[in-house]
C-alpha cells in the first residue's frame, strides 16, 4: 500500500515532464537536421555504455565471481569445473563454488 501511495504522489511530477517542450532548432535555421548515425551489427555488439564489472566475493565457505561486459582473452566466460552455479552468457557470467579459494 505504501508503494502505491508513493507512486500516486509521484504521478503529478511525471506528468509535468510529459508537457515539456521539444528541443528547439539550431541557431542556423537553414541547416538541415542530420539523420542519426547507424551502427553495424559488430559495433552494436560492443556497446556497453561505458559500464562493465568484474567482481569476486570470497568468504570462509564459498566464492562467487560475477563478470559483466568483460572483453579480452576470456570474452566474459568463467571457467570452473566444480562450480555448483555456472552461467556463461555474452553480457553476464556468474560462477559460484564451495571453498574459500577461486580457481
Amino acid at each position: 500500500m505504501t508503494k502505491f501511495l508513493y507512486a500516486l504522489a509521484a504521478l503529478p511530477l511525471l506528468s509535468s515532464l510529459a508537457l515539456a517542450q521539444p528541443a528547439g532548432q539550431s541557431l542556423n535555421a537553414s541547416a538541415a537536421a542530420q539523420p542519426p548515425l547507424r551502427l553495424s551489427d559488430s559495433q552494436l555488439d560492443g556497446v556497453t555504455a561505458g559500464w562493465k564489472q568484474l567482481e569476486t566475493d570470497v568468504s570462509n565457505t564459498s566464492w562467487t565471481r560475477v563478470s559483466v561486459y568483460q572483453t579480452g582473452t576470456s570474452d566474459n566466460t568463467i571457467t570452473c569445473g566444480s562450480c555448483y552455479l555456472l552461467i556463461n552468457n555474452f553480457a553476464l557470467s556468474v560462477g559460484s563454488k564451495f571453498g574459500p579459494t577461486p580457481p
